[in-house]
């Protein structure tokens, strides 16, 4: 037992927001904080999978091409923004062994503990899979105070690992380090019900035996529903507390084509 302490598929379409930096995007920040979490991942594996982050676009990507945070550092800010919210419906618990975790409770009633390690590999590597998924294209807009038409750029979707959304994250994660059942699920069905029989099936199922697949679900929803506009942060969540130092890859490109190799097996227990 635990002792309480006190405490969207994307598709290829013109009208989309061009490409942008928002001021309330401190990339360089942003990455220290996603380093800073990631670096409480104990297990084997979590170092290539840095590596695999820091070399592709992880940092540079947006998080959707028009729907939420299609800005430049969008899908890090949103990863960070997910954590937040998940870490806001769950309440901070201490295990028997000292270890940090958190309790998803419904009515006051726990069901479910969640390791704070999987809290941050579920809430930050969700949407890994949007990694070499995004490109730019431009298009003619007509400037109004001159009247003349102008190339604007924008988001369009170039996926180079064409492997669906939510099992594809799981898929990538798996390359590098293992994931407990728990974290696979939430992961693999964290896009929710979508009207396909076979998937709502399957995500109902899901969540009855792992309710932190619902968390995490919601939490995305908050994440990019109520934190983010389609440029940035709303105004409310503007300032994340953040370190101060900037990560190494900070203005990294994704270069080449992605990189894997075979994955440690499933955690012992899991």
């Amino acid at each position: 037992m635990a002792r309480r302490t006190n405490t969207n598929t994307e598709t290829k379409q013109a009208g989309n927001p061009q490409p942008e930096r928002t001021e309330s995007m401190d990339r360089q920040k942003l990455i220290k904080r996603f380093e800073d979490e990631m670096a409480k991942v104990a297990r084997p594996g979590a170092d290539k999978l840095m590596d695999y982050i820091r070399k592709s676009d992880f940092y540079t990507a947006p998080a959707s091409t028009k729907y939420h945070l299609a800005c430049e550092g969008g899908l890090l800010q949103h990863s960070l923004n997910v954590l937040d919210a998940l870490r806001g419906i769950l309440a901070p618990v201490t295990k028997e062994d000292g270890t940090a975790a958190w309790e998803y409770r419904i009515a006051g009633k726990a069901i479910a503990t969640i390791p704070d390690e999987s809290v941050i590999i579920m809430a930050l590597l969700h949407d890994i899979c949007k990694t070499y998924f995004y490109g730019t294209s431009t298009r003619n807009v007509k400037n109004e105070q001159t009247g003349r038409w102008e190339k604007m750029p924008f988001y369009t979707v170039n996926d180079r690992m064409p492997l669906g959304h939510g099992p594809k994250s799981a898929m990538i994660i798996k390359q590098y380090t293992s994931l407990t059942n728990q974290e696979m699920y939430a992961i693999w069905h964290h896009m929710g019900f979508n009207g396909d029989r076979d998937n709502d099936a399957a995500v109902g199922q899901s969540i009855e035996q792992y309710p932190a697949v619902l968390a995490l679900q919601t939490a995305d929803m908050m994440a990019s529903r109520f934190m983010e506009t389609a440029q940035e942060n709303r105004e409310l969540f503007i300032d994340r507390p953040a370190p101060d130092a900037a990560g190494e890859w900070a203005d990294a490109p994704a270069t080449g084509e992605p990189d894997f190799q075979e994955a440690p097996p499933l955690m012992e227990g899991a």
